[in-house]
């Protein structure tokens, strides 16, 4: 006999993954006539439940919550291309050693490789913008206002290092933290690249703490 899913009184009859989401819809075991669907989490934590006495209801508003995601990841998708290194959303480095060089563009997961193709076997934290006698690194724009912004924030002392983490911070992380240091580089509130470091990185945590505190409330409220 197969297993079947149950919660709150529910059996679980549909279930629709999208993502590292799902979407069900339950039938109350007691009330043939009363139906639930829920997203959930694990396939135990079932939260925002929507209550009806129609199965078509139901149906149609399972669909629409799986459709609903399908939209809201596909516009994601679309935000995090605009900003892929091939359209300009990106920071660029032309680092040469002897007579070896490299082109980098920031953020790269293989910086440290980067590096010791051409021969330098410091750590990137250890390799600076400012020219040394054997290194030469010449910081590049990615071809936009914000990438422009920040290149006039680095400084001498930055290293490689840094330059990949607000990088990354900035351009491959939620793009409404894009969105929030684009605003306060145009209002000019950063004085150092540490600052958008910071504020990136504390932004994105506020985000995520709003988007989880917003759904164990729901969860609580409506199951």
């Amino acid at each position: 006999m197969d297993s079947f899913r149950t919660n709150a009184g529910f059996v679980i009859t549909t279930s629709i993954p999208v993502g590292n989401a799902e979407f069900v819809l339950g039938v109350n075991m007691k009330n043939p006539n009363s139906f639930v669907t829920w997203e959930c989490k694990g396939q135990t934590d079932y939260f925002w439940g929507h209550y009806t006495d129609s199965l078509l209801k139901a149906t149609k508003d399972l669909c629409q919550r799986a459709m609903d995601e399908i939209l809201y990841l596909e516009q994601r998708e679309e935000k995090a291309a605009q900003r892929n290194p091939d359209n300009g959303y990106h920071l660029e480095a032309f680092v040469k050693y002897g007579d070896s060089s490299a082109v980098i563009q920031f953020p790269t997961p293989e910086l440290a490789d980067v590096l010791g193709s051409i021969g330098i076997t410091q750590p990137p934290e250890k390799v600076y913008l400012k020219a040394y006698s054997d290194i030469e690194v010449q910081l590049q724009n990615g071809g936009n206002k914000v990438s422009d912004a920040l290149v006039r924030l680095f400084r001498d002392d930055n290293s490689l290092r840094m330059v990949n983490e607000v990088a990354k911070a900035v351009f491959h992380s939620d793009c409404r933290v894009y969105e929030w240091v684009e605003k306060n580089l145009r209002d000019d509130r950063y004085k150092s690249v540490e600052d958008v470091l910071r504020d990136a990185v504390d932004y994105g945590k506020y985000l995520k703490d709003v988007s989880h505190k917003q759904k164990k409330a729901g969860g609580r409220e409506e199951r």
